[in-house]
C-alpha cells in the first residue's frame, strides 16, 4: 500500500496495454489514497460518529449474502472474511469522504499520478507515420512507384504480370495486393540477407569478411531483422552512402555460387537496389533519421539525469523543426544544405558523408521533393498524436516543478526493452532457464552482486548457508506452477468465448422465433425484453435503419426507431429478409460476459488537442 500511495507516474510505451496498465495502478493508488485516509479518520473518529457508518456497512453487508437468515446460517470463518471485507470498505469509505473535504491542493499533491510515453516510441512512430503517408504519394498522385518485392509464391502468381495492365485475374490481384515495396521493404530484405537475427540464415562472416577487405573497415549491417529503434533509417543510411559498394557485393554473391543466380529475395534486394523510386524512398528516410531521429534521441539520451516531464518544450521544439522542414524542404536538399539550420538540434550531422552522398545523388531522384515533403507532413501529424501527453493545458504542462520532481521518469523506456531483450537472447542460448533464474542472474549483475559476495561473505558458513537456501527455493516448482498458470488462463479464454458463440446462437434463435409487429400503436407499449426481442428481430430481418449498434439506445429511441422501420416498410423501402440472419447479427448485449482483448498497437488514439498547435 506504501509503493502505491507514493507512486507518482508510469513511462512505457504508447499500446493500448501499457496505458491501461498506467490507469489500473492510479486507480490503485487512489484506492491506497483513501484506505490510509479513511485509517487516519477510523482513529480520529468518535464511537459516536462511527457507529452510523458501521451499521450502514454492516446492514449493507447481511443485505448482500441474502438476508439475516442466510447471515446466521453461515459459518463462523466465513462471517469473519464478510466482516473484514466490510471493514476495509467502510474505512475506504471514511477516507473517500475525508479526501473529498481537503484543500484542493492537498489533494492535488495526494492524487498526482502522471503519465508520458517513451520516446523512443515516439520517433519510432513518427517514422512510421511518414513512411505511411509516403508509400500513398505514389497512388495519389498516379506515378509509378517503387518496384514490386513479391515473395517467391507471389512471383510465380504475376509471372506474366504487366504493369499498368487492367486484365488481372483474382489470383494476380491478391497477390499485388499481399506485395509489398519500398524502402523499408528494401531494408528489411538487406538486413534479412547481410545481418539475419537467426544465425543460420544469410551471409553474417561472408559479409563482414567481404567488406573489410573491399572498404578496409569492420562494418555489421544494421539489425533491420530485428524489431529495434532507428534500424530502418540507419539501414537506408548506409545503402545510400554505399549503394555501389552494396551492388558489387550483390554480383560477388551471386558469381561464387555453383548455378550463379539469385534466390527470390536476393533478386528483390538486387531489383530494389536499381529501382529510382525505391532509392528516392532510402534517401526520405536518412534525410529524416539526420534531420530530426538523430538530434532528437541525442538529445533524450544525453544524461540519465532527465527528467522527460521537463522535455514538453524540446518535444515542442521538434515538431516546429518538422514543420519548418515542410514550408521549406531546400533545409535538406538542395546546394545550401547544413546542418545549422537543417538539423533539430543545430548540431553537426550524425553522418555527413551520408549527407554528402544524398546531395550528389539527389538531382537524379525527379520526385524527391515533394517524397520528402509529405513524409514531414505524416510524420508531423503522428508526432502530434505521440506527445499529447505534454498538449497545452494537460497533466504535464500545468505540473509545477515539485509534481515534476515527485513523478520523475526517464525519457526512455530502455530500462524494461533492454531486460526483454536481454531474456530473449539467453533463453535463445539456454531454453531451459527458468524464468526466476533468469531474474536472478540479472539482478546478480545489475546490483554486483558477485563483487559484494566475494567482498562481505568470506566464512564457509556464509556459503553453506546460501547452498541451502538456494537448493530449497524451489524454482522448478515454482516455474510450473506460473505455466500452469498460463495454460489455465487460455484455457478460460478459450471457454469463455466458447460461451459467448453459444449464448450468440441461443438468442440468434430466440429472435429469429420471434413474430414482427407491424402496429405503430402496440410498438408504443413495448417495453422492457419484449421491446429489445423486437428490436433485434427488425434488425435480422434486414431493416435498414437498424442496421448499427442499438443496444445503447434508450427506451424511447428504441420505440422510435421500431416505428421508423415500420413506417418505411409500409412504404415498401425494404422488405423483411425470410431466411433470418447468422447468429453474429445478433448482438450480444451481455457486456459483462463479452470477451474482450486489448489490441496491441503502438497507437494511442487521436489527441485531445488534435486541433491546436504548439
Amino acid at each position: 500500500m506504501d509503493i502505491f500511495k507514493k507512486l507518482a507516474g508510469m513511462n512505457s510505451d504508447h499500446c493500448s496495454k501499457e496505458r491501461k496498465d498506467a490507469q489500473l495502478l492510479e486507480k490503485e493508488k487512489m484506492q491506497a489514497i483513501y484506505q490510509t485516509v479513511g485509517e487516519d479518520a477510523f482513529q480520529e473518529s468518535t464511537n459516536e460518529e462511527l457507529l452510523p457508518v458501521l451499521m450502514e456497512a454492516r446492514s449493507k453487508m447481511i443485505e448482500a449474502v441474502g438476508g439475516t437468515a442466510k447471515w446466521k446460517a453461515l459459518s463462523e470463518s466465513t462471517q469473519a472474511d464478510h466482516e473484514a471485507k466490510m471493514m476495509e470498505e467502510a474505512i475506504k469509505k471514511l477516507g473517500k469522504d475525508a479526501f473529498e473535504n481537503l484543500d484542493d491542493n492537498e489533494k492535488r499533491i495526494m492524487k498526482l499520478f502522471i503519465w508520458a510515453g517513451c520516446g523512443c516510441h515516439k520517433d519510432l512512430n513518427s517514422v512510421h507515420g511518414g513512411n505511411t503517408a509516403m508509400m500513398a504519394w505514389w497512388d495519389d498522385n498516379e506515378i509509378d512507384g517503387p518496384v514490386l518485392l513479391a515473395n517467391r509464391d507471389n512471383k510465380a502468381t504475376l509471372k506474366d504480370y504487366q504493369p499498368g495492365s487492367d486484365t488481372l485475374t483474382p489470383d494476380q490481384e491478391r497477390a499485388i495486393e499481399k506485395s509489398t515495396r519500398g524502402g523499408i521493404k528494401a531494408t528489411k530484405l538487406a538486413g534479412d540477407i547481410l545481418n539475419n537475427k537467426d544465425d543460420k540464415k544469410g551471409y553474417h562472416d561472408d559479409f563482414r569478411w567481404w567488406w573489410a577487405t573491399n572498404v578496409q573497415e569492420d562494418f555489421t549491417f544494421p539489425g533491420t531483422s530485428n524489431n529495434r529503434f532507428q534500424s530502418h533509417c540507419e539501414a537506408a543510411a548506409v545503402l545510400i552512402l554505399h549503394l555501389q559498394k552494396f551492388i558489387q557485393f550483390m554480383k560477388y554473391i551471386k558469381a561464387k555460387k555453383k548455378n550463379q543466380r539469385f534466390s527470390n529475395m536476393e533478386q528483390n534486394l538486387w531489383n530494389a537496389l536499381h529501382c529510382p523510386a525505391t532509392i528516392t524512398e532510402l534517401v526520405v528516410l536518412a534525410l529524416y533519421s539526420q534531420a530530426v531521429s538523430h538530434p532528437y534521441l541525442r538529445k533524450i539520451r544525453s544524461s540519465k539525469k532527465i527528467n522527460m516531464l521537463d522535455l514538453g518544450p524540446f518535444h515542442k521544439k521538434i515538431y516546429k523543426h518538422i514543420k519548418k522542414i515542410i514550408q521549406d524542404p531546400s533545409l535538406l536538399i538542395g546546394c545550401s544544405v547544413k546542418h545549422e539550420t537543417g538539423a533539430a538540434d543545430h548540431l553537426e550531422w550524425e553522418s555527413p558523408d551520408v549527407m554528402a552522398a544524398i546531395q550528389a545523388l539527389a538531382p537524379e531522384l525527379p520526385y524527391l521533393e515533394p517524397l520528402l515533403v509529405e513524409f514531414f507532413h505524416g510524420a508531423a501529424k503522428t508526432w502530434k498524436r505521440f506527445t499529447s501527453e505534454f498538449a497545452p493545458g494537460g497533466l504535464i504542462d500545468e505540473a509545477t516543478v515539485e509534481e515534476k520532481d515527485a513523478a520523475w521518469m526517464p525519457p526512455t523506456n530502455d530500462a524494461n526493452e533492454g531486460a526483454l531483450g536481454a531474456y530473449r537472447v539467453v533463453m535463445r542460448k539456454q531454453p531451459c532457464l527458468h524464468q526466476d533464474q533468469f531474474n536472478a542472474w540479472y539482478m546478480i549483475r545489475k546490483n554486483a552482486t558477485e563483487e559484494f559476495a566475494q567482498r562481505e561473505l568470506n566464512q564457509p558458513e556464509d556459503l553453506k548457508f546460501i547452498h541451502k537456501w538456494g537448493r530449497a527455493g524451489g524454482l522448478k516448482e515454482q516455474e510450473m506452477m506460473r505455466k500452469k498458470a498460463l495454460v489455465d488462463h487460455n484455457e478460460a479464454r478459450i471457454q469463455k468465448r466458447k460461451d459467448a458463440s453459444e449464448r450468440r446462437a441461443a438468442k440468434a434463435k430466440r429472435v429469429a422465433a420471434v413474430k414482427l409487429i407491424f402496429d405503430l400503436k402496440e410498438i408504443s407499449m413495448l417495453k422492457g425484453d419484449s421491446l429489445n426481442m423486437q428490436l433485434q428481430a427488425f434488425k435480422l430481418a434486414g431493416a435498414p435503419n437498424l442496421q448499427c449498434a442499438i443496444s445503447k439506445f434508450k427506451a424511447d429511441e428504441k420505440r422510435q426507431e421500431l416505428q421508423a422501420a415500420i413506417i418505411s416498410f409500409n412504404a415498401g423501402n425494404w422488405k423483411p429478409i425470410q431466411e433470418g440472419g447468422e447468429p453474429s447479427d445478433i448482438e450480444d448485449t451481455d457486456t459483462e460476459d463479452a470477451d474482450t482483448e486489448d489490441a496491441d498497437t503502438d497507437d494511442d488514439g487521436e489527441s485531445s488537442w488534435e486541433d491546436l498547435d504548439f
